[in-house]
């Protein structure tokens, strides 16, 4: 039943985890690599610690799934190359206004 579910769940999804020519579906939240990899899956008895790198932790070994972890060890660092951090996936790149200095990092 869950593999009928899961391939069900592949099969449906619709956005991409693309990054540099990689790609590998996520059967978790829409296929959205940035819930995955920030989220985890708690159902899953595991919490991400560092997306960058793929590191989790196990928060109890009777209902830990191998799979939805190595899925995350294998995409979510590949989500990051070149992000620096979690916390600026998806921020949009500084432009430099008309007559502005692109080096300068003055916000006032």
């Amino acid at each position: 039943m869950k593999k009928s579910l899961l391939l069900v769940l592949l099969m449906a999804a619709s956005s991409t985890a693309a990054a540099q020519g990689f790609y590998m579906p996520i059967p978790y939240y829409g296929n959205n690599p940035y819930l995955f990899c920030t989220i985890g899956v708690p159902t899953d008895c595991w919490a991400p610690i560092s997306p960058m790198t793929g590191a989790f932790t196990v928060t109890n070994p009777y209902c830990f799934n191998p799979v939805s972890a190595g899925l995350y060890a294998t995409v979510c660092p590949q989500a990051f190359i070149g992000g620096g951090s979690a916390s600026n996936l998806g921020s949009a790149p500084k432009v430099a206004e008309a007559g502005g200095d692109a080096a300068s990092t003055d916000t006032n």
